[in-house]
């Protein structure tokens, strides 16, 4: 007996999915793009911004902490190690007394407190500057009263360890009010960080 065989080719006209060399052949691609564009990132800036950006932070949460727990609350900046302190002064004395709660935040390793060029508004001594700025316990400080208000106009400076003109970056705080603004230092100028 003759038996005829048919044979059933499967044809995938309904494929879902990507098979491995589909997905290797991509993530080769994305690899070369990748290798190009990594030497153009200027991963120094981005570590100055995000120190600019924890340090006004810090300043607009002590702003807060001062208004809502109605005590002074006091930032101090610790140049030195690169650090900034926040102490809640319950009991308004500008000093840590037992109790008081004080936090610090470190900058980056590569960020640090320094004199630039030029400050956001004009000629300045020093990388954090204020005309009514308090030492506490050896630091430049500034005080958030209940209503919210600083006791200076504050200017500070970050720039990275190898302080390229573009790695500048300022915070102000505004003494009425206790607004805090950053700015990039771009060309030869202060531009507002958010640009």
């Amino acid at each position: 007996m003759n038996a005829r065989r048919t044979a059933h080719r499967v044809t995938p006209t309904n494929r879902t999915g990507y098979t491995a060399i589909e997905l290797i052949i991509t993530l080769v691609i994305i690899g070369i793009i990748a290798a190009f564009a990594f030497p153009r990132v200027n991963f120094t800036q981005f570590q100055v911004d995000a120190g600019a950006r924890q340090v006004r932070m810090v300043l607009q949460n002590a702003q807060r902490l001062a208004i809502t727990r109605q005590y002074d609350v006091v930032v101090s900046f610790d140049a030195v190690h690169s650090r900034v302190r926040t102490l809640e002064d319950n009991d308004n004395n500008n000093a840590y007394t037992a109790g008081e709660r004080s936090t610090w935040s470190t900058l980056e390793d590569s960020v640090h407190f320094a004199i630039p060029p030029i400050g956001v508004n004009g000629a300045v001594g020093s990388g954090i500057v204020g005309a009514s700025l308090v030492t506490i316990d050896g630091m430049p400080s500034i005080i958030f009263r209940r209503d919210g208000a600083g006791n200076t106009d504050l200017e500070l400076y970050l720039t990275s360890k190898r302080s390229s003109a573009n790695d500048w970056r300022g915070i102000t705080v505004i003494q009425s009010t206790g607004r805090t603004d950053w700015f990039k230092y771009i060309g030869s100028a202060w531009r507002p960080g958010n640009l």
